[in-house]
């Protein structure tokens, strides 16, 4: 996944061919002279022995500590700062750790990682809702956004925990779907009013107070209106007699609106103190509400075969029978023995405190809605050392969850209870099926997005703003994160080479879009893409899309740096390290002097401590010069000078245009497609990558390579390999010492690369500032 990292560096320093030469003669000493204070190798007892290896091979005896190794020196957590470890050396080792690594992988045998449990992310929660129960749920109100992790997904177990509040949250949100999607009969119930009265409320709402009371006289009543203790209105009417000779016949009728919430509440009525001989007779309850929709009497017949308002014969049979239907699709498994009569047991609470059968269901089903098994994919964990094929359902689930972010369809389930799915030819037929089907954009949407980082073009980065808006636009900025995803759609759907995301010379482009680009709008409409060629060779592939060359910019200024820096780490899987804390910021120049980026950049890698990261980010950055701060083309800069695309990568390969920078980089396809599989591998297994996946994903490469990249074959293997269908028994591989209570995950590293606002403001994180 680093390998790109690994040749540059190499590269860049020179590093000896042989790795058990290189091993005891340059990294072995360099570590033991950094390290050895705290890691000694002779000490009996001492934190994390990684010294103590002799020689290459013995690496392979602990790679999770290797790993970790190579993490805190790539992070700069270890050696602590007062060491006089170079930046070169710092760089050298830990890419010369993770390429050894990576080389020996497959050494250490099968590895299919640990079984992944973990919360449904907002995404998967709306469209599991959605085909379990006919609605459009908009989850964004009320679900907090989810964290990423590993490979830098929302798929990703590590951070797809449930804290008590967002319990709170899912509880709520059960009530607000079930409220949607059953009729409940509307209240209307009549009370003597001796006494204060207790009403159950279902649906939140206004409700009508009518009451009725006698009095002996003529005078003028006012009624307090107490819900809960509280008064919440009056009635008030002046009671007229009819003659001197006999009282007014009948009771008199007062009415009045109040909200009442869900809940049982009292309410009582409570004349004024001079309102002698009256008399309370009865107060109605009746609930304010239109007819339900088509919509809602559709889904309410669809969940209980039963019109609103409609009854069944036997209530109980009836909630178990539907149980028994619902509660498979719910939990993505068969039912286990007594799951049912767990459930009934809320039926019964219901019943028997006298809710009408719709609000028993209710409350039955709100209870499965924050069940675990509903809330969480849940795999079964083995305790033994093994490898452990996935039961049927589990593997439905990885697969519907990878491909369609929802549970599986009847096809999956079917498959599933006849133990078909493992079997390797249906496993890919399905595969093409789901691939096949429109519900697979959501795969394409949520993977592209995230990967790239365009998902947030048009809110968190590159905001917008009211003086772009002649032509960048909300709806610009939507198709503007459409683009990729497209373009990874046909890729896909058409089972093209992946070499495209580097080299496609077409793109998808609405007339909007041809507007930003300054393209010719002819034949294009706003609301629809179509598929174009590029006019010139200017723009290809990812790095020729305004959203990629925009999210990688500063207000109103490029960053060669963020280019080459997003270039390295998403392209090639070269996670830059975050810039050290006590470089001292380039200042300004003022009014009298300006000073190119290119001069500015010269100078800071003047630097020993920062030349060995930005000689592998600047060229790339240089090369996409002719891309102004928006990614629209430019000839020139600001100051009316010509743009300067010129660049050379430590490895020597030399460009002068971004279609020259482009045939470099395809130089390097073979880091490209490992990397793009160890990302969809990470979302798809929904966990981080262990140093045993790396075996798994230097053979799908391999397996692609043959087939000529194509983009359907990265995600059949994906699906075929050995840890998407199978789960590792006994201790995870990640329980070997370590240098500190955890590495950082590539998320992190990231995190901390973006908050390094202090560095020359040239490792930022990547929000256009405010003005």
């Amino acid at each position: 996944m680093r390998g790109c990292f690994v040749l540059l560096a190499m590269a860049a320093v020179g590093l000896a061919a042989d790795p058990a030469q290189e091993f005891t003669s340059n990294v072995k000493p360099l570590l033991l002279q950094n390290c050895a204070a705290c890691h000694n190798p002779a000490a009996a007892g001492g934190p994390a022995p990684f010294l103590k290896a002799a020689n290459v091979a013995d690496m392979d005896k602990s790679r999770g500590l290797w790993r970790n190794v190579a993490t805190q020196l790539r992070n700069r957590t270890m050696p602590p700062r007062d060491s006089k470890l170079a930046e070169e050396d710092r760089i050298r080792i830990a890419a010369w750790i993770e390429g050894q690594l990576r080389s020996t992988a497959c050494n250490t045998g099968d590895f299919a990682g640990p079984a992944v449990t973990r919360r449904l992310n907002r995404r998967e929660y709306h469209n599991t809702i959605r085909d379990l129960l006919g609605v459009d749920y908009e989850v964004t109100a009320i679900l907090p956004a989810d964290g990423t992790g590993g490979a830098g997904f929302d798929t990703n177990g590590e951070t797809l925990y449930i804290p008590a509040l967002l319990l709170e949250r899912y509880m709520e949100a059960a009530q607000q779907i079930l409220d949607r999607v059953i009729v409940t009969p509307p209240v209307n119930k009549t009370f003597d009013l001796q006494s204060p009265v207790s009403i159950p409320i279902y649906l939140e709402g206004p409700y009508d107070l009518t009451a009725s009371y006698e009095s002996p006289r003529e005078t003028e009543v006012r009624l307090a209106v107490k819900v809960d203790g509280a008064e919440v209105g009056s009635f008030a009417k002046y009671i007229r007699r009819i003659n001197s000779a006999r009282p007014i016949p009948g009771p008199a009728i007062v009415r009045m609106q109040v909200n009442l919430n869900r809940g049982t509440h009292t309410l009582s009525l409570e004349p004024a103190a001079t309102a002698e001989g009256l008399k309370l007779v009865s107060l109605t309850v009746s609930q304010r509400s239109e007819a339900p929709s088509p919509e809602k009497r559709a889904s309410h017949y669809r969940l209980f075969g039963l019109e609103p308002y409609e009854q069944p014969g036997q209530a109980r049979k009836a909630a178990q029978r539907m149980l028994e239907s619902f509660l498979p699709k719910a939990f993505r498994r068969p039912l286990q023995a007594g799951e049912v009569d767990r459930f009934l047991a809320m039926y019964d609470r219901a019943a028997g405190r006298g809710d009408p059968f719709e609000e028993r269901m209710k409350l039955v089903l709100r209870t499965v809605l924050v069940w675990p098994d509903f809330l969480f994919r849940i795999e079964s964990k083995h305790n033994e050392p093994g490898i452990y094929p996935l039961s049927q359902h589990e593997l439905a689930t990885r697969l519907s969850y990878f491909l369609w972010a929802t549970s599986p369809d009847e096809k999956l389930l079917r498959l599933a209870e006849d133990g078909r799915l493992q079997d390797a030819k249906v496993l890919t037929e399905q595969v093409d099926r789901m691939l096949d089907d429109p519900r697979s954009r959501k795969f394409y949407n949520s993977f592209m997005g995230q990967w790239l980082g365009t998902q947030d073009v048009g809110g968190r980065v590159v905001p917008l703003l009211t003086e772009l808006q002649s032509y960048y636009t909300p709806d610009t900025a939507a198709d503007l994160r459409a683009q990729p995803v497209l373009l990874l759609d046909r890729i896909v759907g058409e089972n093209r080479s992946l070499l495209e995301l580097l080299t496609a010379d077409y793109t998808h482009l609405t007339k909007r879009l041809a507007k930003f680009y300054q393209m010719d709008e002819k034949g294009l409409i706003d609301a629809e893409f179509r598929l174009v060629q590029w006019p010139d060779n200017k723009r290809a592939g990812l790095l020729g899309l305004g959203g990629v060359l925009a999210l990688t910019s500063r207000y109103k200024e490029t960053s060669p740096v963020l280019r080459g820096a997003w270039a390295l780490d998403t392209l090639l899987g070269t996670p830059v390290p975050p810039p050290p804390p006590d470089v001292p910021e380039l200042k300004n120049d003022g009014p009298a002097k300006k000073t190119s980026m290119r001069e500015k950049l010269a100078a800071h890698r003047a630097n020993p401590t920062c030349s060995a990261c930005h000689r592998l980010m600047d060229p790339i950055g240089f090369g996409l010069e002719n891309f102004d701060w928006m990614g629209r083309w430019r000839d020139k800069q600001d100051n009316g000078s010509p743009v300067d695309a010129d660049g050379e990568l430590p490895s020597g390969e030399k460009f002068t245009t971004p279609q020259e920078l482009r045939t470099a980089l395809m130089s390097r396809k073979s880091e490209f497609v490992g990397n793009l599989t160890a990302r969809m591998m990470g979302y798809a297994l929904g966990r981080s990558l262990q140093d045993g996946d790396d075996c798994t994903v230097q053979r799908i490469a391999q397996a692609l390579e043959k087939d000529g990249y194509r983009g359907r074959t990265l995600i059949r293997e994906i699906v075929l390999s050995l840890p998407f269908r199978n789960t590792q028994g006994g201790a995870s591989v990640q329980s070997e010492p370590t240098l500190s209570k955890r590495p950082l995950s590539i998320s992190e590293i990231n995190a901390r690369k973006q908050d390094a606002s202090s560095h020359n403001n040239l490792v930022k994180d990547k929000v256009v500032p405010k003005r």
